[in-house]
């Protein structure tokens, strides 16, 4: 038993011995494979790289940093050298060097510079103690041979841009005291220069105005220019010293980013704005057709069952106001900005107001759509609305324009015709000839056939009007009143344009052939005083003496040529 204790206890401290031994054994072997690592890697990264600004070595890299390569790092400090030398002073108190990790970095204030690790050290054959001052020592030396240099370079441009200011500020001065010189002594100059370019007629009097107005325009634009001047030179100026340059470029980005965000989004609407183009240009040519189309229906070149040539204008007028509101479906949403809030806002504001004040508008245009395709009446037709009777000289879904008998143009609302009543002479005198009458009153004692006989002849002796069977010319007893009866001459005429003047010359025959018959109309009103031997008719002497003419050798117009003339005059006016 104490044998196979001993035993035991011997194989447990033979394997303690024999594991320690192993560890050690390991722990020599990691030692020597990172000897062998750094060996390598020291073999494999002999090269320096140097870090060169301006021509001039500031410091080596001897290592590799993360995944950047040496040539990599190089590049990174030299920026970073860069940047500091932009700074217009260089604080030494500033520069220092922090641990991170199993580097050592090289700060100034908030900037790293470089970094360094164990391979530099090794490579150096120094510690990093004495590396760091190394690195230290040569940005110190380099900082302060160089940047004093540049400070004064950075106040030498300060001095050229002051310089060029104080020129640019003398030469606009002197340009436009000369301008405003010579424009007082020329006053004659802005009269002759309307005149050539016909943009204005300037009057003689008021030349002189003319030249304070354009004095005032050069002094402002003097006071802007120089004002222009001044904000441009001095962010110019800020911007070469390193702690005044965030605000140069704050004062140019004032008034550089609305121009640079103005041509970003012209750059961005471009698409949008070949979309509108293209669209343009096929909707112009479609309504060409369309406009080609209506044209040919209105001439009669092209010819549909059942539809007017008087329907072509405003039937077309109406399928472009269509195309037009699709078109602006179309478009509505690539204009710039369709989609912000403020513009869908103002175009529903618009709208409203649009809706809130057409209302009579919108009523007429209706209007005017019936009317239209009801055809009551068309241009040239003479026709009756309410009071005003004339010719339609035009016609349009709001508006119609008469022309009366007076020669002056009366504008009708459609909305009123189509709510009232109206007449068209012309299209009854066309279809069954119209009817001119006309009443008189004539006393008890004369015959109503003798009345009927002088109506009849009148009638007769009018031109213009028919006498064909079927269409005879015929007398009505209207009433009979207290006093006298009311006879009433109707004939037919076609000439409803003339209406009023064959109206006339009827009124002036009936007169001519009672005074002949020597039949008194006295009445519905006539008083006298009389001693019961004169009559109330003219001298028949007096009433065939021919009426005053220019010359005594020229007879008096004949009712024929009135007629005609008076046809002429309203057959020019119409075209006109």
């Amino acid at each position: 038993m104490t044998r196979f204790i001993c035993i035991v206890i011997i194989s447990v401290i033979y394997y303690a011995v024999n594991a320690q031994k192993s560890e050690t054994d390991s722990l020599s072997e990691l030692h020597y494979k990172r000897t062998v690592y750094l060996i390598d890697s020291l073999k494999n990264e002999h090269r320096v790289y140097p870090v060169i600004v301006n021509n001039d070595t500031v410091f080596n890299i001897y290592e590799k940093v993360s995944s950047n390569s040496m040539s990599e790092r190089a590049l990174l400090c030299q920026q970073r050298v860069k940047q500091l030398l932009e700074r217009d002073f260089f604080y030494r108190d500033s520069l220092k060097h922090e641990d991170s990790l199993d580097f050592i970095l090289i700060k100034y204030a908030d900037l790293t510079i470089t970094e360094f690790g164990a391979i530099t050290t090794q490579k150096l054959r120094s510690s990093n103690s004495q590396v760091t001052k190394a690195y230290k020592r040569k940005i110190i030396t380099y900082l302060k041979k160089e940047q004093a240099q540049l400070l004064l370079n950075k106040t030498y441009k300060a001095l050229i841009y002051i310089g060029l200011f104080i020129v640019l500020f003398i030469t606009i001065r002197f340009i436009f005291s000369f301008l405003r010189k010579l424009i007082a002594k020329n006053d004659n100059l802005i009269y002759r220069f309307t005149h050539l370019l016909k943009i204005y007629q300037l009057k003689e009097e008021d030349k002189e105005r003319a030249v304070n107005t354009v004095l005032k325009i050069s002094k402002w634009l003097h006071i802007l220019t120089v004002g222009l001047l001044i904000y441009f030179m001095l962010p110019a100026m800020l911007r070469i010293f390193y702690y005044t340059k965030s605000v140069g470029d704050k004062l140019i980005s004032y008034f550089l980013n609305p121009f640079i965000e103005f041509l970003h989004s012209i750059i961005a609407y471009l698409p949008s704005l070949i979309k509108i183009i293209i669209t343009i240009i096929i909707f112009r040519i479609f309504m060409k057709l369309v406009s080609f189309f209506f044209n040919e229906l209105k001439d009669g070149n092209i010819k549909l069952s059942g539809f007017y040539k008087e329907w072509a204008t405003p039937t077309g007028n109406i399928i472009k106001f269509l195309l037009y509101a699709f078109l602006l479906t179309i478009l509505f949403p690539l204009l710039p900005g369709a989609d912000s809030q403020t513009f869908k806002g103002v175009t529903v504001f618009l709208g409203l107001l649009i809706s809130l004040g057409s209302t009579s508008v919108i009523a007429n245009g209706l209007s005017g759509i019936i009317m239209t395709y009801m055809r009551p009446f068309k241009i040239g037709d003479r026709i009756e609305v309410d009071t005003v009777t004339g010719i339609v000289v035009q016609k349009n879904l709001l508006i119609t324009r008469v022309r009366t008998p007076k020669n002056v143009i009366v504008t009708i609302p459609n909305s009123k015709i189509l709510s009232g009543h109206s007449q068209n002479y012309t299209t009854a005198a066309e279809r069954s000839n119209l009817i001119i009458h006309s009443t008189i009153t004539i006393g008890y004692d004369v015959d109503w056939r003798t009345v009927h006989q002088l109506l009849l002849q009148a009638a007769k002796n009018t031109d213009g009007l028919i006498e064909q069977i079927g269409k005879e010319t015929f007398v009505l007893q209207k009433s009979l009143d207290d006093y006298y009866v009311a006879y009433e001459v109707n004939a037919y005429t076609a000439q409803a344009d003339k209406y009023i003047i064959i109206q006339s010359e009827l009124h002036k025959n009936i007169l001519e052939e009672f005074n002949k018959a020597g039949v008194e109309i006295m009445s519905p009103h006539y008083r006298a005083n009389r001693d019961g031997e004169a009559i109330a008719i003219p001298d028949k002497s007096q009433s065939e003496t021919p009426l005053p003419t220019a010359g005594n050798d020229e007879k008096p117009m004949d009712i024929n040529e009135k007629i005609n003339k008076k046809a002429e005059e309203q057959n020019k006016d119409k075209e006109a």
